[in-house]
């Protein structure tokens, strides 16, 4: 199998590194640094991987002002959402070896995938640029090991989820991170390999395959379908936004709605019964169902009479009773 994004609006780039540096899905084809190597004895999807010789500085990039509108976090992008996965197979430890990025350390600090030695961290730029946070996820990438990794950061929100499966064993172990301040977004170039100014000291060592660069945050179940290479656009699932407790569904890719809100999830079981709404407040679940025709029955309600009762030369007091 393989996976299909090709319906998927929210794939700014998918690099399979087929004996080059091409985006499969849009026009974010890297350049080529000191002619990073292909290999096809040793990948994890289609006939090649990227093998980076860290002593070589081999690396591929993209300009900012050369990125498809809708790339993450490019220069002026507001929403600050990203997701990348991608297999690794790295071949010596590098203090810090850049895996994904888009930063600069001369004042474009943005967003960059790492492996600190063997430590999987990310680096998350703000003060304008010029300083960043860490996320160390404290799990260590082994040399000569497949790895597939799929992060997912909102920006905004200041959170991150990281999900690693180590081929060898099929162990998965996930993160759920936060962060202080809101991630920075600059014109660094993005680059996979390397940071900005290619510096040969940061350089990657090793394999690489299958990067898939998204604008938008992914669920488990989507991370898990591109490691098996089955992910296919819409999956039969949706996410609830913002402070969502619990997620919709779709058992066949009705249309479903939530509301920013979202505390509870709408779902629809049926794609032909439409649209799925959610009341403003998100508390109760609206659904498209003609409502079933019941008898019900009739009974009376009782009724409370209040008289008054008088007689001569003495007070009137008053007499309730039921009818």
């Amino acid at each position: 199998m393989a996976n299909d994004f090709s319906a998927d609006p929210r794939v700014k780039a998918f690099y399979q590194f087929e004996n080059n540096l091409n985006d499969s899905k849009g026009g974010n084809h890297l350049i080529d640094h000191n002619t990073v190597g292909f290999t096809s004895a040793d990948m994890k999807e289609g006939t090649y991987a990227a093998d980076f010789e860290k002593d070589n500085a081999e690396w591929g990039s993209r300009p900012d002002s050369q990125l498809d509108a809708g790339f993450p976090l490019k220069s002026g992008d507001a929403v600050k959402k990203i997701a990348v996965c991608f297999w690794i197979k790295p071949e010596s430890n590098i203090s810090p070896g850049y895996l994904v990025a888009k930063y600069d350390t001369n004042g474009r600090r943005s967003l960059a995938i790492v492996r600190d030695y063997a430590w999987l961290k990310l680096y998350c730029g703000f003060n304008n640029g010029d300083s960043a946070e860490t996320i160390d996820t404290g799990y260590q990438i082994n040399n000569g090991e497949w790895y597939h990794v799929g992060v997912s950061v909102d920006g905004v929100n200041r959170t991150a989820y990281i999900k690693v499966f180590r081929a060898s064993n099929s162990a998965v172990t996930e993160y759920f991170k936060t962060f202080a301040n809101q991630l920075h977004v600059e014109d660094a170039d993005f680059t996979i390999g390397a940071r900005h100014e290619g510096n040969a000291a940061y350089c990657h060592d090793g394999l690489l395959d299958e990067v898939v660069v998204f604008n938008e945050l992914l669920t488990a179940k989507e991370i898990d379908a591109i490691r098996t290479g089955s992910y296919s656009y819409p999956m039969t699932e949706v996410r609830v936004e913002a402070a969502g407790v619990q997620v919709g569904f779709t058992d066949q890719d009705g249309f479903v709605r939530v509301d920013a809100a979202g505390l509870m999830a709408a779902y629809g079981l049926f794609a032909e019964i439409g649209e799925v709404q959610v009341n403003a407040g998100g508390l109760m679940v609206a659904y498209g169902v003609n409502p079933p025709i019941v008898t019900r029955r009739v009974f009376p309600v009782p009724n409370r009479v209040l008289r008054y009762q008088t007689q001569w030369g003495k007070r009137i007091f008053p007499v309730s009773y039921w009818e």
